[in-house]
């Protein structure tokens, strides 16, 4: 049995290739329809590389959300905590709270490389392979759950199980947006479909916001 226990096989540019090369390929064809040797062959890198540096496909997959992941939930974390009031009797303002967790997903898919880490979040996030789960909710799960917190200040009238309907729908949106699969424009062919990414993140957040925020702020269900 060959040992990875080595020097590294090239510097760290061969590590960057390999989590771009991944990258691009699971948001094609998914996490299960790729393999380590599709990877190293279109990387142009050695299967000792991966093990070196990722160990495991999963490895390399965590690595990915790692890297991309940093500094969208730092801005998330920073938005969310400055949408609470210093009265604490006061309630966060529903759209703005949103807008703090939302926002920076969108603004992300501006550009190429962001556009293609979106796609594969909603892809990762619906994948059966409860380890492709952990990985994709481990890391968003801190900032997640202080969105979960702060929303629920800003909604007093909602049950806790009226909440979590109405998060599913909010969860269910973004990772639609994010995803930019086609769905609808296929079933609405009479009108013309602008990609999210080409639409602008102000009008598409604004639009999402608009929907969102009058779900959230509705009445309960009776």
């Amino acid at each position: 049995m060959p040992s990875f226990a080595a020097d590294p096989p090239d510097t760290a540019s061969t590590r960057d290739r390999i989590v771009e090369v991944a990258e691009q390929l699971f948001a094609e064809h998914g996490y299960n329809g790729v393999s380590l040797r599709t990877i190293t062959a279109t990387a142009g890198v050695n299967m000792a590389a991966v093990h070196y540096y990722f160990r495991t496909k999963e490895g390399l997959l965590r690595a990915i959300f790692e890297a991309r992941v940093g500094a969208m939930n730092a801005e998330r974390r920073a938005l969310l905590q400055a949408c609470l009031p210093a009265d604490p009797a006061a309630r966060p303002p529903v759209r703005a709270v949103l807008e703090a967790f939302i926002g920076p997903g969108i603004r992300l898919g501006q550009s190429e490389q962001g556009a293609r880490f979106n796609r594969l979040s909603a892809i990762c996030s619906v994948e059966p392979d409860p380890t492709v789960k952990n990985i994709v909710f481990g890391v968003h799960d801190d900032v997640a759950r202080l969105f979960v917190d702060v929303l629920a200040r800003a909604c007093p009238h909602l049950s806790r199980d009226e909440l979590y309907v109405r998060l599913q729908c909010v969860f269910g949106s973004m990772m639609y947006i994010r995803a930019d699969n086609g769905r609808v424009a296929r079933l609405m062919p009479d009108v013309t479909a602008v990609p999210v990414s080409q639409a602008g993140a102000d009008l598409t957040l604004a639009r999402m916001l608009d929907f969102l925020a009058a779900g959230l702020e509705a009445p309960p269900a009776r």
